[in-house]
């Protein structure tokens, strides 16, 4: 319990306690004595000097919750700002995830048109298509301050909009990435898997990892069947599905993009806010 606060708590009681007491011996007094305007400006003085007392005791109270509350504000303020400074470098990651498959992707539409390739090359390239950068949605700090009620300590008007906006504006790049992830598994997959042994695919791409860790793949007996990968780029499904792709990557890449702008601009009005404390 913090000193001031328990001090005031106490004097307030005090003052109420002797102002109480006060009452009861002045009845008396009036009851034995002859000078009642005498014991009444004695009596006003009293009561006056107990209610002083009990304002300054209820000031300090309060002001010392509102310090207590400021305190707190300030460390949730820090927790959201490195949920935040996370997020922006998840979507950064991710980003950066969609940019080689798009530039694959860029390069398989122009192999169609001279079929001029590499077996290794095209199967590199469907490989990185392969991937399915999803975000996290670990929002943490601004979840809990929704749960527990706390998001009402966030004084800043304009920071705690911004909270109370964050999650729908991520939902909505979610829904697109569901989208595609959707598309892929219904339609760009099994139109590939007709024309691609996936084993040459994992052969080139999965068993070193562009974007992670080195994945160590079991070996298999290989498969007495080739891989159409001319067939595979004159098949008019199979481009359409992947322009689409392609589409749905651009589309949550600039969602991202916009998203870490209006991030960065609260990591701004956070730092700001936590200066004035």
């Amino acid at each position: 319990m913090n000193v001031f606060s328990e001090w005031a708590r106490w004097r307030v009681g005090v003052n109420i306690k002797t102002m109480l007491n006060f009452f009861r011996r002045f009845r008396k007094k009036l009851a034995d004595d002859g000078k009642p305007l005498k014991y009444l400006k004695y009596a006003i003085g009293e009561v006056l000097l107990v209610v002083i007392g009990i304002l300054i005791a209820l000031q300090i109270n309060n002001w010392n919750y509102k310090r207590l509350e400021r305190k707190e504000e300030i460390q949730i303020l820090n927790s959201v700002k490195n949920d935040i400074e996370n997020t922006i470098a998840e979507f950064d990651h991710l980003n950066q995830i969609r940019a080689q498959m798009l530039s694959s992707t860029k390069s398989i539409f122009k192999l169609t048109n001279s079929m001029d390739f590499e077996n290794r090359e095209l199967d590199s390239l469907i490989g990185l298509t392969f991937y399915r950068p999803t975000f996290n949605n670990i929002l943490g700090t601004i979840d809990q301050l929704f749960s527990s009620g706390k998001i009402s300590l966030i004084r800043n008007d304009s920071i705690r909009n911004f909270l109370i906006s964050w999650p729908g504006s991520i939902n909505d790049m979610i829904e697109e990435e569901t989208y595609a992830m959707t598309l892929f598994q219904n339609h760009y997959y099994p139109v590939m898997a007709k024309y691609i042994l996936i084993q040459d695919v994992i052969d080139q791409n999965f068993s070193t990892s562009f974007f992670g860790t080195q994945i160590r793949q079991e070996e298999y007996s290989d498969i007495p069947l080739k891989s159409d990968r001319e067939g595979l780029l004159r098949d008019r499904e199979f481009l359409n599905h992947l322009r689409m792709r392609a589409s749905h990557l651009q589309t949550t890449n600039t969602e991202t993009k916009e998203l870490t702008l209006h991030a960065r601009k609260l990591i701004e009005m956070i730092d700001n806010e936590i200066k004035l404390q």
